[in-house]
Parts: C-alpha cells; structure tokens; sequence
C-alpha cells in the first residue's frame, strides 16, 4: 500500500515537469523561428553600443594641463649587509606626485618610497656580500 500512495504522489510531479519541459521546447523553437538567438530580449540590441569620450584629451587645452618630469638622482653605493638612502630633488617650483628607484643587482631591496617636500626617498638593504647601489627616480609638477 505504500508503494500505491508512493506512485499517487509522483504522476503529479511528473506530468509538471513534463509540462515544463514542453513550453521551454516551445518557446525555444518560437525564439529560433525568427533567426534571433534563444534567451535575448527582442528589444535587446545584438551588438553592443560604441563607447565615446566626451572629453577628448586630445582636443583639451595644452595650458591647462600640467606638465609633467622625471628626474633620476645619482646612485648610492650600500656597503654588503647594510642600509642607504638616496634621494632626489624636484626643479624649483615643483613637487613629486610619484616615484621610485632603481637597483644595481638583485640582491639589494627597497624598504622604504616616499615624498618628502620636494625631493622623493627611497632606503635599501643590500644582502649582498659585495657593494650595490641604489637611487631615486621621482614625477614632478607644478602644485
């Protein structure tokens, strides 16, 4: 008897998803009738929309725009095992708005990259056995 009340519970459950089954099929081969893929809206567009910059770069007025210069400092020789700092200095007028540094080898790292007034500091540790060097490199502008 239980098997019969097992049986009467699942005729319904499967007739509906036999029923689903049948209006995804319909509606699929209505979408493709049409040549238009299954699952995109009709008033969808098939290709996406042009992207446009309202405000050119190009077309901007070169004096409003700031300009921009990399300067390099001159290199610091760290002894094997030890610390250095180089610095560079901005021209006068101008602060940094970035900056870095660059290493001699690969056994000597940077600890430290910042502003400080005008000029950009960096500080390295070489792990090396014999002297690296390091300096700093900065973007200056007017403020």
């Amino acid at each position: 008897m239980a098997r019969t009340a097992r049986t009467a519970r699942m005729k319904p459950l499967a007739l509906t998803a036999l029923a689903v089954l049948g209006i995804l099929a319909a509606s699929t081969a209505a979408a493709t009738a049409d040549g238009k893929p299954a699952g995109r809206p009709a008033d969808k567009p098939a290709a996406k929309p042009a992207v446009t910059v309202p405000n050119d770069p190009a077309a901007a007025d070169a004096s409003l725009l700031a300009g921009h210069v990399q300067v390099v400092g001159d290199w610091v020789v760290v002894a094997p095992g030890g610390n250095g700092v180089a610095t560079v200095t901005c021209p006068s007028g101008e602060v940094p708005t970035g900056g870095g540094g660059q290493t001699s080898a690969f056994k000597i790292f940077f600890t430290d990259s910042y502003p400080s007034g005008s000029a950009w500091v960096v500080r390295g540790t070489n792990t090396n056995t014999v002297s690296e060097s390091i300096r700093a490199t900065a973007v200056c502008t007017t403020p």
